[in-house]
C-alpha cells in the first residue's frame, strides 16, 4: 500500500493554513489469459474461446482524527476494465468474460465515522455478506459459484448505512439500504438489509450472516440468503466449509436454492500453494425445481515477489441436464452452450497488490 500526503498540505503549512487530511492509495492489478470450452459461438456452432481480462482496482482512503478521538473516514474505489458496456450480471457481456467499463466511484464511494466502537459508513458500500463469502472461502476459481451466485450477485448496496465492529474474538456487522430512490419511493426500490458476524473459537473461525433485498419485482417481496461457514488450519493444510441457502420470494417465487462448498489447501512453503474446491448447487420448487450444477476448481499459486503472485487455475462446471441452470447460476455458468452439460475454463495469470 502506498501512502500519499497531499502536496497541498505542505504548501498550506508554509502559509500557516490548516493541514489537509491524509490520503492513502492502494489497489491491485491482475492479468488473466483464459480459455473456455463448449461456448455458443456467433456462427451458430459450439467451440472454444480465448479471452484476456485485465482488472485493476484503485482505492483512495482518507481519514481525519477529531479532538475527541473519533475520526472522519472516506473511501472511493474504482475498477476500470476493458469492457465497453454493462450487461447481464453487471458484466461486460453475458458470459462474464471481461471486467466492465465502470464509472468513477461505481465500486464503492462512502463517508463515515470510526472509533473504538467500530465504524459507521454512509453511501455505496460492498454488501458485507458478499465479502464474507468472498474471502477466504470462495476463492481460487470458485467465486462465480459463491459470492457472485444467487442473491448476493448484486455485490454493492447503492445507498446504505453500515455498521461494523469487533469485540475481542467476535466481529459483527449490520446494514440497511434505502434503495435506489429512497424508502418513500415504493415497495420495489431495492431496499435491503443484512446482519452477520464471525468468531474465533479454539483455533477455528466461524461466520454467519443473513441478507434480504427487494429486487424490483412486481410482487415487492424479498429475496434472501443465509450463509454459514467455518475454516481453520491443521499444519500446512487449510480447510474451509460453507453453506448458502437462497430464497427467491421476489424474483423467482417459491424457489429455494441450496449450495454447499468445500475447499482444501496445502502450503508447500511460503511461496508455493495448491487449493482445490467443489461446489454443489440444487434448486427446490419454482420454475427451476430440480435444476442442479456442480463445479470443481483448483489453483496453483506461486509468489514471484513480496506483492505479486502467479497462478494456474482450472474450473469445470457440470450441469444436471443441458440448458437447465439453477435460478442463481445463469451468467455465472460462463456461457456454456445450451446443448452442453459441461464446460471447462483454464486461466494463467498474475495478481499484484500495491
Amino acid at each position: 500500500m502506498f501512502k500519499r500526503v497531499l502536496v497541498a498540505a505542505a504548501v498550506a503549512a508554509a502559509f500557516s493554513a490548516p493541514a489537509f487530511a491524509e490520503v492513502k492509495i492502494s489497489g491491485s492489478a491482475e492479468l488473466d489469459v483464459m480459455y473456455y470450452t463448449n461456448q455458443a459461438l456467433a456462427n451458430g456452432k459450439d467451440g472454444g474461446v480465448f479471452a484476456i481480462d485485465t482488472p485493476v482496482v484503485l482505492n483512495f482512503d482518507g481519514s481525519d482524527k477529531w479532538d475527541n478521538g473519533l475520526s472522519t473516514i472516506w473511501h472511493v474505489s474504482q475498477k476500470p476494465g476493458p469492457g465497453t458496456t454493462w450487461g447481464t450480471g453487471g458484466q461486460a457481456n453475458a458470459n462474464g468474460k471481461a471486467t466492465p467499463l465502470a464509472a468513477w466511484g461505481s465500486r464503492e464511494s462512502y463517508i463515515g465515522i470510526s472509533g473504538d466502537f467500530g465504524s459507521v459508513k454512509f453511501g455505496r458500500i460492498f454488501a458485507a455478506t458478499y465479502l464474507q463469502k468472498d474471502w477466504p472461502y470462495l476463492t481460487d476459481g470458485s467465486g462465480n459459484a459463491g459470492e457472485d451466485r444467487g442473491v448476493t450477485a448484486f455485490a454493492f448496496w447503492p445507498n446504505a448505512i453500515q455498521y461494523a465492529g469487533s469485540f475481542g474474538p467476535v466481529s459483527v456487522f449490520a446494514t440497511v439500504n434505502d434503495g435506489n430512490g429512497g424508502l418513500s419511493s415504493g415497495s420495489n426500490g431495492y431496499q435491503g438489509y443484512e446482519l452477520g458476524g464471525g468468531a474465533d473459537l479454539a483455533g477455528w473461525h466461524f461466520d454467519a450472516s443473513y441478507l434480504g433485498i427487494k429486487n424490483g419485482s412486481a410482487n415487492g417481496k424479498y429475496d434472501s440468503t443465509l450463509f454459514l461457514a467455518g475454516r481453520g488450519n491443521v499444519g500446512p493444510v487449510s480447510l474451509d466449509l460453507d453453506f448458502s441457502q437462497d430464497k427467491y420470494d421476489g424474483s423467482a417465487p417459491n424457489t429455494k436454492e441450496n449450495a454447499i462448498h468445500g475447499k482444501v489447501g496445502y502450503s508447500f512453503n511460503d511461496k508455493l500453494s495448491l487449493n482445490a474446491g467443489v461446489v454443489y448447487i440444487k434448486d427446490n420448487g419454482g420454475a427451476t425445481d430440480g435444476n442442479k450444477a456442480t463445479q470443481f476448481n483448483a489453483q496453483l499459486n506461486y509468489g514471484v515477489s513480496k506483492n505479486t503472485a502467479a497462478f494456474l487455475q482450472f474450473r469445470h462446471i457440470q450441469l444436471g441436464d443441458e440448458g437447465k441452470l439453477p435460478a442463481g447460476f445463469t451468467w455465472q455458468a460462463q456461457g456454456i452452450a445450451s446443448d452442453k452439460k459441461s464446460m471447462q475454463r483454464v486461466v494463467i495469470g498474475t495478481w499484484t497488490g500495491f
